[in-house]
């Protein structure tokens, strides 16, 4: 039986690039073996690199999750519902509606963004986006 970490550094967990990020997704919750909800990291190595794609949740076939985006480290450029903001380290950026298009592109090198997500009132599943890019990465899927 393999043992699930209880703690680690960002920079043990291993990423990968994803197709909808020029950053590298470090899948947290599939790392910690969590199942009550969502958390992954993406880390842009560039200026310019767009670390959150722009999307929404609001298709019926995708998740409902709400999003809550932290700056780690460096500093990005956020667009939420057409607004445009400069979230530097320390910045909580919460996006509840799923309907709500938001993005995000680096201002800094090493910029870290940390998202927690999961569906209000719903017991957590792993997406099947997120389960693509598990296995698409060679990640063992928890």
């Amino acid at each position: 039986m393999t043992s699930t970490p209880v703690h680690g550094r960002l920079s043990d967990i291993s990423g990968t690039g994803v197709s909808h990020s020029d950053a590298q997704w470090q899948p947290i919750r599939n790392h910690f073996g969590l199942a009550a909800f969502g958390i992954n990291a993406y880390t842009a190595r560039s200026v310019g690199d767009v670390i959150i794609g722009e999307h929404d949740h609001a298709d019926p076939d995708d998740e409902k999750h709400q999003e809550l985006y932290f700056v780690h480290a460096g500093r990005a450029r956020f667009t939420v519902a057409g607004e445009t903001f400069d979230a530097p380290a320390g910045t909580f950026v919460s996006v509840p509606d799923v309907r709500t298009r938001r993005s995000a592109v680096a201002e800094e090198a090493n910029t870290v963004i940390l998202v927690v997500g999961a569906e209000a009132g719903a017991a957590f599943e792993v997406s099947r986006a997120e389960r693509a890019e598990l296995v698409g990465a060679g990640f063992a899927v928890s």
